[in-house]
């Protein structure tokens, strides 16, 4: 049975996203499925690069938290990231929890000057919404948000992926909480299978 790890960034647990989050957990939890859950505002993650991390400079520092992190996700088979849209990219706790670490010789290694992933076999997906409309997002910033995670970070290591959104988080009422629950459903569906 795959083994699920969920990375939770966002501070707000009242709105779209904990609804969202709340929602994948009651469906893995009714499919018998056991999750790991980071949730990086909880534990007041310090998302601050430090010099001694910056591998592209030969330092490669890696806190004991992050490589527990590291553990985590390579224990891992299914990966579910949750986060908002802020300024078309990811909140800047998220960026830094990647920054340090999905490093290199974690993530990804070079060979001959060439990227290889290093975390093949792993599926990942992700949800985001945002105050914007999403023809906004689909027209203008191309779902910029989405695809700095799925293509630039994850797909980079070796991952498979696949984008979840919801549009104009503004209020969260009982027509939102029904579409939240079915990209939900569709979210741990995709990841399960």
């Amino acid at each position: 049975m795959a083994r699920f790890l969920i990375i939770y960034a966002h501070p707000n647990h009242d709105g779209y996203h904990a609804y969202f989050l709340n929602q994948a957990i009651a469906d893995l939890e009714r499919r018998g499925i056991a999750y790991q859950l980071i949730d990086l505002y909880a534990i007041n993650y310090d998302p601050v690069l430090k010099n001694d991390e910056l591998y592209s400079a030969g330092r490669r520092a890696i806190s004991e938290q992050n490589q527990a992190f590291q553990k985590q996700v390579i224990e891992a088979d299914r990966l579910l990231f949750i986060y908002p849209t802020w300024w078309n990219n990811l909140p800047a706790i998220l960026k830094g929890w990647l920054d340090r670490v999905f490093v290199s010789r974690f993530g990804f290694i070079y060979k001959l000057g060439i990227p290889v992933g290093q975390l093949h076999g792993k599926k990942a997906a992700i949800f985001t919404a945002r105050g914007a409309p999403r023809w906004y997002s689909l027209l203008w910033t191309h779902e910029r948000s989405l695809r700095a995670l799925s293509h630039d970070v994850l797909r980079f290591c070796g991952m498979s992926t696949r984008g979840f959104r919801f549009g104009s988080t503004r209020t969260l009422d009982d027509r939102g909480r029904r579409k939240i629950a079915k990209i939900a459903a569709r979210t741990i569906r995709y990841l399960v299978a």
